[in-house]
């Protein structure tokens, strides 16, 4: 996993990445192992009960493994634009890193990219991405969800805008037809100060609260509802979920409010976010030491800046002296 984040300021944004690369296997625990045989013998004889391999097979899940440094997770996109990704390290047989200088070598041939809103650049970005992962999904079964942030600063309005680009897990079997995509974009609501994503979502929950949940996690409550419930398509009214959303939103308890207030941070300086964003950063990493997961957060932490002055690295882009040496 990882940990990214935008921190946005009064005349600026901080971003920042980490850089550790997580390997995932499928692994079955000890408990889990015995709790299958337990709850055999419960119903049948130890000496008379069989196994089916698929049920022992349904029983791995794939955790972290193994982690290694120096991935690269935050890019200068332009000279107002930056992105972080967090997720799987490859797509269609390329690293991250090369699928974002792909797009950027491309976007340096369009003569007319500098005139481009940031909605055009990111729907162009979707595009990219959707196509390599349905060369991706034409020669492997399945790929890994990975999530992008795309910050852009305007410095004439004095205004940061924020997209989150998904690609969710998909299989071979999920494309239907030529329109399928597994790449989706949202632009971020102006109330989110700070947009984060990776390891345990520790962040997201102390800045966040019931917010999360609750833009986040309830609308896929109430499609999963309508789907174990069988209610037909066109049963359903149309705009049924922003509806239910909108509505929703007045009888939200107080402590939603409260988050609300803390999670527009307003006017912050430029300092102050790179501040955040650091100390953030810090709490990710310090987290994992409670936890019984193995590290995935750390290593060189990259932090950037973009203002009216553009894109600019404030640390962890330069080679430094080893420690070695000391």
């Amino acid at each position: 996993m990882t940990f990214i984040a935008s921190v946005i300021a009064k005349k600026g944004v901080a971003v920042i990445a980490d850089s550790l690369v997580t390997s995932m296997e499928r692994v079955i625990d000890y408990d889990t192992f015995l709790k299958f045989f337990r709850d055999k013998a419960k119903s049948t004889p130890v000496d008379e009960i069989k196994i089916d391999p698929s049920e022992v097979i349904s029983l791995f899940e794939r955790k972290p493994s193994h982690t290694k440094d120096y991935e690269e997770k935050l890019f200068q996109y332009d000279k107002s634009t930056a992105i972080t990704t967090a997720g799987t390290a490859s797509i269609n047989g390329k690293r991250i890193e090369y699928l974002v200088k792909e797009i950027i070598e491309k976007n340096k041939k369009d003569k007319g990219y500098s005139r481009k809103k940031i909605e055009t650049k990111v729907k162009e970005f979707v595009e990219f991405l959707n196509k390599q992962s349905i060369e991706h999904l034409n020669k492997s079964d399945y790929i890994s969800g990975t999530t992008f942030i795309i910050t852009h600063y305007d410095k004439t309005k004095e205004q940061t805008t924020i997209y989150k680009v998904d690609i969710n897990p998909c299989s071979k079997k999920d494309i239907t037809d030529d329109t399928f995509s597994c790449v989706y974009s949202r632009k971020m609501d102006d109330y989110y100060r700070v947009v984060c994503d990776g390891q345990n979502r520790i962040s997201e929950r102390i800045l966040f609260g019931e917010i999360d949940f609750f833009i986040d996690i309830t609308p896929k409550i109430i499609e999963k509802v309508i789907e174990k419930l069988k209610i037909p398509d066109d049963k359903i009214p149309v705009d049924f979920l922003k509806d239910f959303m909108a509505d929703a939103r007045a009888f939200l308890p107080s402590q939603f409010w409260d988050d609300m207030k803390i999670n527009r941070l307003a006017d912050l300086s430029l300092q102050q976010a790179v501040d955040l964003a650091s100390l953030l950063m810090k709490i990710e990493i310090n987290f994992q030491k409670y936890t019984e997961n193995i590290p995935t957060v750390g290593g060189v932490i990259k932090l950037a800046i973009i203002n009216k002055d553009g894109f600019k690295f404030i640390s962890g882009n330069e080679i430094l002296k080893s420690d070695n040496l000391n």
